[in-house]
């Protein structure tokens, strides 16, 4: 018999039949808590997170003081414009350091808001930057059967998923057995995870 893998329409499955509840609202909700479970769980254990890299353009002027950041993203990890690393600095410092300097080679950025990062000087010339960032996976659905979470936390995907229905439910007496088989879980696979950053020698920090 060939191994079996959790795809979307098998947690949907699973989901109807642990529940026993099969009614339209029910089942129009599912996909919502799917995703209020997925983003549980890598909120947890950042390893679920992919390391993405980009490159994209500055524009020249004030316009180019600010990019739009990919979609998904969730924390930078490092950024360069022609090799040369653009430090990170508060939205504070990069619009001081903006109205004080000649514009030229960005050599700072910040967080200007979750959407969008600024840069500074402003820029003289359009520039292509390189930055690497950690992005929420791609999310579950009809047409993404399977993702990061699916393969390597299959477990805690279901009881979390299963966790958030009692809420909508209204299955108050439920909560809690789902909430130790989650709580397991999550316990495994963040061991897991913790063992995967350490050697003999070095530990990774968390991002």
């Amino acid at each position: 018999m060939a191994a079996q893998a959790m795809t979307y329409d098998s947690l949907v499955t699973d989901v109807i039949t642990y529940s026993e509840r099969n009614d339209a609202s029910f089942l129009d909700q599912i996909p919502r808590l799917i995703m209020l479970a997925e983003q549980e769980i890598a909120s947890q254990v950042k390893t679920l997170w992919e390391l993405s890299p980009v490159n994209t353009t500055l524009i020249a002027g004030t316009q180019g003081a600010t990019l739009v950041k990919p979609a998904r993203w969730r924390k930078t990890v490092s950024m360069s414009i022609n090799g040369a690393p653009v430090l990170h600095r508060s939205q504070d410092y990069v619009a001081m350091y903006q109205g004080e300097t000649p514009e030229g080679q960005p050599i700072y950025y910040a967080d200007y808001d979750y959407n969008h990062w600024s840069f500074a000087p402003i820029p003289d010339l359009a520039y292509t930057v390189q930055a690497t960032y950690y992005s929420r996976i791609q999310p579950l659905d009809a047409e993404n059967q399977e993702n990061l979470i699916t393969r390597e936390a299959p477990q805690a995907l279901l009881f979390g998923t299963l966790l958030q229905a009692q809420g909508f439910l209204k299955s108050l007496d439920k909560i809690g057995v789902w909430k130790q088989y989650y709580d397991t879980s999550m316990a495994a696979l963040k061991g897991e995870n913790a063992s995967r950053g350490i050697d003999r020698n070095t530990s990774i920090q968390e991002p």
